[in-house]
């Protein structure tokens, strides 16, 4: 009989050739079986001297001074086969050790083994490395979480640390004048005074966050009153004007503005707005309170609801485009979407001014059809490709997505439409999000994530969303001529999205140098008003 018909020689040809790691042992740890795959990854050691030794025999191997080949997962291998008896089922484990002084991660199978007779007789399994996996995946979650010049986690670990850990007040700390000091001093040492803060903070013991350029936020847990925070808060600050930075032969004197909020929901939204509050009544600390809204602020966002329902009615909401360009052959390849409002005079009323009002009041998605109407039936007879920006809520929202699909396929613009979606809101439920990318791919349409490079870029989002463009962030194009770090930054998001396959978009190219600088770094289209303004099409 041909050999590879012959069960046992084929499972023991199958077993040798695995690259996994299989064995069996006994009850006491003992090797029944080992492939040669754990004999030569793991064990360092040949089958025959294997059989009948358990783990703590090779770690003792191991603390010998004149052996650095062995391995150190003798405890771990131990402690999960007594769980895997203990549970009497199957289970999977991730283990960590060293392998030749080389830290390795294994993704370990195991599960109880009987004989025949169903009798046990201790346990069996297999191993896979997976060091490369975790490694890149720790790199990617630092890219996400971590603020890349101090080290400190970002705004986007804070909201998870919120979610998952319930903190009961935050405090955000506000550089006072910081634009003045990057000025002044220059970016670089600008970046070395963010350091220094930094490593203040850290001596206090506090769990410091850096959430934007010039914010450091800190929370609590315990269930403190808001004026017993501030109080603390207030020393604090004391101490912290004492505090002399240097800036090469230069002593300087730093001071913050801070907002404490200790609410329930969207603590660091309301820790945000207390912080604003601060800076704009001038005075050291702001507290929120819920009941703190102004009158004639509420009065203004009336007026302007209405004023969107009244252009909504009367054809007034409309769309300029910003041409986006070939970096390398400067052609204009397509175009972004941008909104716009005529008031009764038909004066233009930029999109600050109304859309955050209109999110407030439910007009929201009113304007996001309008806006995909117009811009598909601009495009309809065009060749060029335009972006439309979304958000979360139009993806959430399924007559939102309904009419989108019906105006894309009604005006046969799926091929050269390109969803911007906004990442800076934070991406929450991936399976709606999903959802909707998979649908308008299948039409043709394109993804693109906007405003990548700071503050809540998530490199998680652009894996799991399969997004065909990154548009970075325009804080750092701005810059990309005379700040190093900058220009790495976009430097390692060109190499990040070369890597999977996704083409890159410079946003606030406002002039020839960046034009240049993106352009030789390798981002492939460019946008801003060095190469073109927003504009009405016909």
């Amino acid at each position: 009989m041909d050999l590879i018909l012959q069960p046992d020689n084929f499972l023991k040809l199958i077993s040798k050739h695995l690259p996994d790691m299989l064995w069996a042992k006994d009850l006491e740890g003992r090797y029944l079986y080992a492939n040669d795959s754990i004999c030569n990854n793991l064990l360092m050691a040949n089958p025959e001297e294997v059989i009948g030794k358990d783990d703590f025999y090779f770690t003792a191997k191991q603390k010998h001074p004149d052996n650095i080949k062995e391995h150190n997962f003798g405890e771990l291998c131990f402690k999960s086969d007594c769980i895997v008896l203990e549970q009497m089922k199957p289970m999977i484990f991730e283990e960590y050790g060293n392998i030749k002084n080389e830290p390795v991660y294994l993704e370990v199978h195991k599960a109880p083994l009987h004989d025949t007779n169903g009798k046990l007789i201790g346990t069996i399994g297999s191993g896979r490395n997976i060091t490369t996996q975790i490694l890149l995946e720790k790199k990617i979650e630092k890219l996400a979480y971590y603020d890349q010049l101090t080290s400190l986690p970002n705004r986007q670990k804070m909201l998870l640390d919120i979610s998952e850990k319930n903190p009961t007040s935050c405090v955000i700390f506000n550089i006072d004048e910081f634009k003045e000091i990057n000025d002044f001093f220059g970016t670089e040492n600008g970046d070395k005074i963010l350091k220094d803060i930094a490593k203040w903070f850290l001596n206090f013991d506090f769990e410091t966050y850096r959430i934007d350029g010039d914010e450091f936020a800190i929370l609590y847990y315990d269930d403190i009153a808001a004026d017993i925070i501030k109080h603390n808060i207030e020393n604090l600050l004391s101490l912290f004007e004492d505090e002399l930075f240097h800036i090469e032969d230069e002593t300087i004197h730093i001071r913050f503005s801070a907002g404490i909020a200790k609410v329930k929901n969207n603590l660091l939204t309301k820790a945000d707005i207390a912080v604003h509050l601060a800076k704009e009544k001038k005075i050291k600390i702001a507290i929120y309170e819920e009941d703190a809204n102004i009158e004639q602020k509420y009065k203004r966002n009336i007026a302007v609801a209405r004023s969107i329902r009244e252009a909504l009615l009367e054809n007034r909401i409309i769309c300029f485009y910003q041409p986006i360009v070939d970096s390398r052959t400067g052609k204009i390849i397509k175009y972004e979407t941008l909104v716009r409002m005529l008031d009764e005079k038909n004066q233009v009323i930029p999109p600050l001014e109304f859309l955050s009002i209109a999110k407030k009041t439910k007009l929201y998605s009113h304007i996001t059809k309008e806006v995909i109407h117009n811009a598909c039936n601009t495009f309809k007879d065009k060749k060029e490709s335009f972006s439309i920006n979304l958000s979360i809520d139009d993806i959430k929202d399924a007559n939102t997505v309904q009419e989108i699909i019906k105006t894309i396929i009604k005006t046969n613009t799926a091929s050269r439409i390109i969803f911007e979606i906004l990442e800076s809101e934070g991406i929450e439920n991936y399976d709606e999000v999903v959802n909707f990318i998979t649908q308008i791919k299948s039409l043709g349409a394109k993804i693109a994530i906007d405003d990548f490079g700071t503050g809540y870029s998530n490199f998680e989002h652009i894996l799991k969303l399969n997004v065909d463009f990154i548009k970075i962030d325009g804080s750092l194009i701005k810059n990309i001529v005379h700040n190093e770090k900058h220009r790495i930054i976009v430097e390692t998001i060109v190499d990040f999205a070369n890597k999977i396959n996704a083409k890159t978009i410079a946003e606030f190219v406002s002039e020839e140098d960046i034009y240049n600088a993106i352009k030789e770094i390798g981002v492939d289209f460019s946008q801003g008003y060095f190469t073109g303004k927003p504009c009405e099409l016909k």
